[in-house]
């Protein structure tokens, strides 16, 4: 493993996410929110029918996590990532994993299908070493 290599570490849910950097390798993760600039939250607009609420909500959940795929692409560009990491809970991992262009995809080392979007910094890093413990392993 290169210890300079920079990480983005993907923070998500189904209509929130947060992005972190980490310049090096079991360096400090810095929270970037200023990299998610005009990324909407979406919310599933129920009509009222209960049978539909989850495809309403299912699809909302995708329309997200495919804007923040294009949002990961401009970030990508400007802040060129060697790794990226993945935390979502499963759905919406399985969805990002789903949206990301190939190029993102193949720097994926690992994913943590859990909802952590309000976590601390501490739980984060401890969540990114462990990710990357079981990557190496």
């Amino acid at each position: 493993m290169i210890p300079d290599a920079s990480t983005l570490v993907v923070v998500a849910d189904g209509h929130r996410a947060r992005l972190l950097e980490q310049p090096r390798l079991d360096g400090p993760l810095h929270d970037r929110p200023e990299w998610l600039a005009g990324l909407k939250p979406r919310h599933a607009h129920s009509s009222g029918a209960a049978p539909h609420e989850g495809d309403a909500h299912d699809r909302a959940e995708r329309a997200f996590v495919t804007d923040l795929a294009h949002k990961l692409e401009e970030v990508a560009r400007a802040h060129s990532f060697d790794r990226l990491i993945l935390v979502a809970p499963p759905r919406a991992l399985g969805h990002l994993r789903e949206a990301l262009p190939k190029a993102l995809a193949d720097k994926v080392v690992g994913s943590d299908p859990h909802e952590r979007v309000d976590a601390t910094i501490m739980t984060l890093t401890d969540v990114v070493r462990a990710v990357r413990h079981e990557a190496a392993a």
